[in-house]
């Protein structure tokens, strides 16, 4: 009886070891992504703050590191809340919350264009 506990405390020692060596932060890749520095964080999310008819160069990054991006594509979703040109420029048309999907590569990403007076 002595040998099954020592056996299953063993075993369930190793099932812990191997769970917190798992959750290292060392052995995670998170990998590249897609960002938009002028996004602001708003309730939780991240959001591209617009004015209607003042337009707003978006810049591109790739974090880790940091490297501008310049190659993007856009397409929203709403076209009569902002639009999109093919440089990263947006401009509010109405007041509202638009959708923008933004790719470079193999990288995707998208936000919430968020359009106010």
């Amino acid at each position: 009886m002595k040998t099954k506990y020592i056996t299953r405390l063993f075993l369930v020692a190793g099932i812990g070891m191997s769970l917190l060596y798992s959750c290292k932060k060392d052995n995670v890749d998170f990998g590249e992504s897609l960002t938009v520095r002028e996004a602001v964080n708003s309730g939780g999310n991240m959001q591209i703050p617009v004015k209607i008819g003042t337009p707003l160069q978006l810049n591109l990054a790739v974090t880790p590191g940091n490297r501008t991006v310049t190659d993007a594509t856009y397409s929203n979703k709403h076209p009569e809340i902002s639009t999109f040109s093919n440089s990263g420029l947006v401009t509010g048309v109405s007041i509202g919350k638009d959708t923008v999907v933004i790719k470079s590569g193999n990288l995707q990403v998208w936000y919430v264009v968020n359009v106010t007076q």
